[in-house]
């Protein structure tokens, strides 16, 4: 039981250690600290320059998330669950979006019409999804085309089942 533990630290320790060979090959100045969640783990890095990290809606955070994948899962043979952060901005978004959705019901509750969502990525589209899916009075579509594609939330009709 020891040794998995400690191949497990082990790995997270080099996938720190990845993520900083990275970065300071950019000329990035930063530490990662490690965090267990019930996802895995999440590797916040924290950064003067975490502006540039991050990205316009977190672009070059989720291309940097992409290429650690990408090496980790080279090096190891296989993907162990872990994502990345940058100052918390994941954690930030995913409230802002939240509380997006929460003034678009309330939009709808007072209107009765649907409300189109700015264009987001995958990912923010993803977050609205499965928050708004959890209110059963609510249906969510993604409409359009990368990079403008949307989310639209509308009130369910009364013959809806899912």
């Amino acid at each position: 039981m020891n040794e998995a533990l400690d191949e497990q630290q082990n790995r997270t320790q080099e996938i720190a250690d990845i993520i900083s060979e990275i970065l300071s090959s950019m000329g990035v100045e930063s530490r990662v600290s490690i965090e267990e969640n019930l996802q895995g783990f999440t590797f916040n890095i924290s950064s003067p320059d975490s502006n540039l990290l991050i990205g316009q809606r977190g672009a070059n955070l989720y291309a940097l998330q992409v290429l650690v994948f990408s090496i980790v899962n080279k090096r190891f043979g296989h993907l162990p669950r872990f994502a990345l952060d940058v100052d918390d901005y994941k954690k930030k978004r995913e409230w802002y979006l939240r509380e997006t959705a929460k003034k678009a019901i309330e939009h709808i509750k007072r209107t009765g019409r649907a409300v189109a969502l700015p264009p987001m990525s995958p990912h923010d589209r993803r977050v609205i999804h499965a928050f708004i899916s959890a209110d059963m009075n609510y249906d969510t579509e993604s409409i359009g085309q990368d990079p403008n594609r949307r989310i639209v939330i509308r009130p369910k009709q009364k013959g809806d089942l899912f």
